[in-house]
């Protein structure tokens, strides 16, 4: 597992330049924020309007624990516009109209996202240092790291964001069969 955070860093590492972190409050871009330590990358954030306050909240916990200033992105029109159904539209939503303009505006060529699998590009680079991360593994370096991350997921919540794509439940932690079979695979039982 080591070797996966070491590669992760290494991606960071390597487009830190002229790059931008997109920060959602979930507990991957949470471990994006502990990867950007010791970086000089700005943080953006969109402003939905359908946030819970826990996301609010956690992200000026956020601000102070690794020293930034996020960029605050507010589109209403965007959003009142949309027709996005579920969490994955809503977010290449978020991105394609709203990040990316303003990624452009800012002559920013990278942007560093917290999502575990490769989306299309376009004419900014897009880069995912968390591919290849279970679950299991993202939890394990919150906890074993002593970081930060948004109350939601002590209140049952598996996925955090926008209220109508946050889902209570702990999904895939509740088959603690196999969740038995994975900690097992990874040497800890």
């Amino acid at each position: 597992m080591r070797e996966k955070w070491n590669r992760a860093l290494e991606i960071v590492r390597n487009n830190s330049v002229n790059s931008a972190i997109f920060f959602t409050g979930d507990k991957e871009s949470t471990l994006l924020l502990e990867l950007r330590k010791g970086l000089d990358i700005p943080v953006i954030f969109v402003d939905t309007g359908f946030y819970p306050e826990e996301i609010y909240s956690y992200l000026g916990v956020a601000e102070k624990h690794w020293e930034f200033k996020a960029t605050v992105l507010i589109d209403k029109k965007v959003i009142e516009n949309s027709s996005a159904k579920g969490k994955e539209e809503c977010y290449n939503l978020l991105v394609n109209e709203i990040v990316m303009p303003s990624l452009l505006d800012k002559r920013i060529d990278t942007l560093i996202e917290p999502l575990r699998e490769s989306k299309s590009s376009g004419e900014i680079k897009r880069v995912f240092p968390l591919i290849g991360f279970t679950d299991l593994e993202v939890w394990r370096f919150i906890r074993e790291g002593n970081i930060p991350y948004c109350d939601l997921y002590n209140k049952g919540f598996r996925d955090v964001g926008c209220e109508p794509c946050s889902t209570a439940g702990r999904g895939e932690d509740t088959d603690q069969e196999e969740v038995k079979r994975r900690l097992k695979a990874l040497g800890y039982l």
